[in-house]
């Protein structure tokens, strides 16, 4: 399993996005940054990161022209723009997620973790499709 950090291609920092403070089931969560773990791919649907996402999206993502597991930044991207719906699809008590789904280009699954130096955003998946339930919650900085 890998936690190395990939880095943003536009900007050269880790950072790919900002989500703002919120209120989820009834915790404040503070702002924090997004971002994109190299991760790993375990199986179908098992993993998490820019390898999984290579593994497991990489037609949807040969099919914007994105043909190298190199790009899965830039695919991310794509859908972590600013602006972008946030969907909280209800309370877990392993982790809390949010979809960030933009319509033209597809959706990308964040999952909160609280650690020393930060709180934090990461990236589990991101793929093309954008249909989901929940409840909007705020949008992408």
């Amino acid at each position: 399993m890998s936690s190395r950090l990939l880095l943003n291609p536009l900007t050269g920092a880790f950072a790919l996005a900002v989500i703002p403070s919120l209120r989820l089931g009834g915790e404040e969560l503070p702002e924090a940054e997004v971002v994109l773990p190299e991760g790993r791919h375990v199986g179908p649907n098992r993993g998490f990161g820019a390898v999984h996402i290579w593994a497991e999206h990489q037609r949807e993502m040969a099919a914007v022209g994105m043909m190298d597991e190199r790009d899965v930044p830039l695919y991310v991207l794509r859908m972590l723009r600013s602006g972008t719906p946030l969907i909280h699809e209800g309370a877990s008590w392993r982790v809390t997620r949010l979809l960030a789904v933009r319509a033209a280009s597809g959706t990308a699954v964040l999952e909160f973790r609280a650690r020393r130096e930060g709180a934090v955003w990461t990236v589990v998946t991101a793929f093309s499709g954008t249909k989901t339930h929940g409840t909007r919650v705020g949008t992408v900085r």
